[in-house]
């Protein structure tokens, strides 16, 4: 027991209701009423009797509810286009509680620099004349999804009006497509125990003259663009399939992500660009894909270090069913899926073939040439870049030195110059040292 002293009564018992959580406080007050012997009083309005007031019925029991679950992307166009029509309809729709009796519920939510207003959980009335020209219907949105509850939009009609109340879900769904804020741009899928899309803004400064690689991959990459922008219609005209896939191989450091990030950043808008992490690549790549079909227009899906996720059945490649369901998903769709690994080899043989990957591309490390057009753009902007012989450290160079290694010589010998001018000298120095690759002492085990 605690002593009297040590309680305060509650100034204000009202506020002291009002502080705590919705479900405590109607536990509350009607355990006061029990025990007082209190006749309830009317409260709030709730949702199903806002819901049966709007419909001019009984109860809502009396009521047809047609509804759908929203999938992760669904759960912000959906209400997107549900704040659009009360926008529009604003001076004759009504709107109320979305859960019990309490007060409509609004958030933001930011795709890239853009913030977007809409509903999270509500119900909102739209008389006749208005989403359905002879008919009322209340339109409940619940976007969030716990444990406890499902994220779903649902439609509330009349019971002979049911096959309207399926039409409105319909043209939600359509115009949400339509609204969806993630179509044109660069987004991350990630899994936090479902899909979740996120925007990002890809590495700056990296271009076709500063990438170098073998022209072939280039020539793989603008067929596989072409293909999916350019020539879908004669595709599926001639049941061919339109989905491509290029998997691109070779050593760590020799241009693979980088020749990704060029691509995407040059359709983006066009295409919309989804980079699918490993988590997600493992767990709900099927859904991705099958968001990518619904976001509509040509899509560029990239899958880097597949590798890691994805080995061969012998190896328990833990992501390997899931990457070749969702391979096999849309023959006929706009999506062009390229995927890089350090070795090809490690991929099963399943997963590399016409149809899946219909490619698959070298990117190995640069000959003289291409070290020395590497170089050349790496030192672009260092003072006294201009006057380095890149042909004379080129050919120093090891033959197993990737595009990662000339940044990190280059960058080596800016830091020791300090302020003064990079030379020729200082980069055929740090190339001899051997000391800008990251290698792992030769001695034994330390203690």
């Amino acid at each position: 027991m605690t002593d009297s002293s040590e309680r305060v009564a509650a100034p204000d018992v009202n506020a002291w209701l009002g502080a705590l959580e919705p479900s405590a406080r109607a536990a509350l007050v009607a355990l006061g009423e029990l025990l007082a012997g209190a006749p309830r009083t009317a409260g709030p309005e709730n949702a199903e009797q806002f819901t049966a007031r709007c419909l001019r019925v009984a109860s809502a029991a009396s009521l047809v509810d047609e509804n759908r679950e929203l999938n992760p992307v669904a759960r912000l166009t959906v209400p997107l286009t549900l704040a659009e029509l009360i926008e529009t309809h604003s001076g004759r729709c009504e709107v109320g509680p979305g859960e019990r009796a309490l007060a409509p519920m609004w958030t933001q939510t930011s795709v890239g620099d853009v913030r977007f207003r809409h509903p999270m959980c509500l119900r909102v009335h739209f008389p006749a004349g208005t989403v359905l020209e002879s008919a009322d219907c209340v339109v409940h949105v619940e976007a969030r999804e716990t444990v406890m509850r499902t994220a779903q939009v649902s439609v509330f009609v009349r019971p002979e009006h049911q096959e309207l109340a399926r039409g409105v879900l319909d043209r939600l769904q359509e115009r949400g497509s339509a609204l969806n804020p993630y179509r044109g741009r660069v987004v991350r899928a990630l899994y936090d125990g479902g899909l979740r899309l996120e925007a990002f803004d890809l590495p700056a400064g990296l271009t076709r003259s500063n990438v170098i690689v073998p022209d072939a991959v280039w020539t793989e990459m603008d067929l596989g663009v072409a293909s999916v922008r350019d020539h879908h219609a004669r595709l599926k005209a001639l049941a061919l399939g339109t989905r491509r896939g290029v998997l691109l191989c070779g050593p760590p450091g020799t241009g693979k992500s980088a020749v990704c990030a060029v691509v995407a950043r040059e359709v983006a808008g066009d295409f919309t660009v989804i980079y699918v992490e490993a988590r997600a690549g493992v767990a709900v790549l099927s859904d991705v894909v099958e968001e990518a079909q619904r976001i509509g227009g040509p899509v560029l899906l990239v899958l880097e270090d597949v590798d890691l996720w994805c080995l061969a059945r012998r190896a328990g490649g833990m992501g390997l069913s899931e990457l070749l369901q969702a391979m096999d998903i849309g023959s006929d769709a706009r999506i062009l899926t390229v995927a890089s690994t350090n070795d090809a080899t490690t991929m099963d043989r399943a997963a590399i073939r016409t149809g899946r990957f219909d490619s698959v591309v070298e990117v190995g490390f640069p000959d003289a040439v291409q070290a020395g057009r590497i170089l050349s753009a790496l030192l672009q902007d260092v003072p006294g870049g201009d006057g380095v012989d890149v042909a004379a450290v080129a050919a120093a160079l090891p033959a197993s030195t990737s595009g990662s290694d000339l940044r990190e010589i280059v960058r080596r010998a800016v830091l020791v110059a300090g302020d003064t001018t990079v030379s020729t000298g200082q980069l055929l120095s740090e190339v001899g040292s051997g000391r800008y690759q990251a290698r792992p002492p030769a001695g034994g085990m330390y203690l």
